[in-house]
């Protein structure tokens, strides 16, 4: 089988040869360990590269953008990955660095956000900002985002287009979309004070989402890698009853659509989905799981028996990943593909495969695949 007729024949309800293998995202400090050369391939260290490529100008943005694309590809041949989606990216062009390893995006002097790189963790996040959400600024993002809605075409992304040339053939190539609701505490608080608001703005969402559905299939994209990550070890953020009234009936439509256009949708978060799950895999109907938060209590054993047709990814717990010696990464990785006796499975890391992990234990992961031979 080639990976492409692997993967879709996993959605499609059939046994593969074997399960199949994927990692979203490996930090580049491990990367280029395992492809012996610097790279850039994933973690929020490739936004801070993003944000120096974007002040560096033009030519070395577009410099950037190819290396990123070229390096991603060539890890995935590396470690036999059956897939290939886009890189997760902060895509917005920053204002100016304000300290060495701080950048500031938004108007100087107005709203503006400072966000830093931290070179111990390799991480790049939100440091602080001119002045905090407000519930009239969820109302304006709202009226923003209504307006905007039905407007404009939409095609896939040149990122997109240029995967599907250039592996589409032998690879199974990712799309995207999603709805969610933020998880900043003024939205949250939304949820109850006036969840007609923010069901509004997820209405918004849905209906750009399924215009770009309708574009990504066209194109010829089989698989939606969505979802987003709403929960954390005790449970979802917002509660299921939260879940049922303002996600629940926005997931159904998008499946839906996702099922008339004959895509195939993975809705990826970790932490404890358990008091929302029937509502994810039975009554909206998702047909994949990813990242599965082992930590977070999220059995693949349990989630199989539980919920047969879907497909999974991951499992893999990164701390082990990172921490654990090559015959404990092989042991974790027999276990989920022990738990899935169909072969349903897209072995993977559950989330990403952080800084510092050996490169002996990445390859692992590929090895264990080979192992679920039929």
């Amino acid at each position: 089988m080639t990976s492409r007729e692997r993967i879709e024949g996993i959605f499609a309800g059939k046994t593969p040869d074997r399960v199949g293998r994927y990692e979203q995202s490996v930090y580049s400090s491990v990367a280029s360990k395992i492809l012996g050369r610097g790279a850039i391939t994933g973690g929020t260290q490739v936004h801070r590269d993003e944000a120096e490529a974007y002040l560096a100008g033009d030519a070395a943005h577009e410099e950037f953008v190819e290396r990123l694309y070229r390096d991603r590809a060539e890890l995935g041949r590396v470690l036999g990955f059956d897939m290939i989606g886009l890189a997760w990216r902060h895509s917005e062009r920053p204002v100016k660095k304000v300290a060495p390893n701080e950048y500031l995006y938004g108007d100087p002097d107005g709203d503006w956000r400072i966000y830093r790189y931290d070179p111990a963790s390799e991480t790049f996040g939100l440091a602080r900002a001119s002045r905090k959400m407000t519930l009239e600024d969820i109302r304006r993002m709202v009226r923003e985002s209504l307006r905007n809605t039905g407007s404009g075409h939409v095609e896939v992304s040149s990122w997109q287009k240029r995967l599907i040339a250039d592996f589409g053939d032998e690879l199974a190539v990712l799309g995207a979309g999603s709805i969610a609701i933020p998880l900043e505490e003024q939205w949250l608080m939304a949820c109850l004070s006036d969840a007609g608001l923010v069901g509004a703005y997820l209405d918004a969402q849905l209906e750009r989402e399924i215009r770009s559905l309708g574009a990504q299939a066209a194109a010829g994209i089989k698989i939606i890698w969505g979802g987003g990550d709403f929960a954390d070890n005790a449970g979802p953020v917002y509660g299921p009853h939260v879940f049922r009234e303002l996600m629940l009936p926005r997931l159904k439509k998008m499946m839906e659509q996702c099922h008339r256009l004959g895509l195939w949708y993975v809705f990826r978060s970790d932490g404890n989905l358990s008091a929302v799950a029937d509502m994810m895999f039975v009554e909206a109907g998702i047909d994949g799981y990813g990242e599965i938060d082992a930590a977070a209590g999220m059995d693949l054993a349990e989630l199989k028996a539980k919920y047969p047709r879907v497909t999974f990814w991951g499992n893999v717990p990164p701390p082990l990943v990172r921490n654990g010696t090559k015959e404990d990464v092989l042991a974790a990785a027999r276990r989920c593909i022990e738990a899935v006796p169909d072969r349903r499975l897209i072995l993977g890391c559950s989330n990403a495969i952080l800084k510092d992990t050996p490169a002996e234990n990445v390859l692992a992961m590929s090895e264990a695949v080979g192992m679920s031979d039929a």
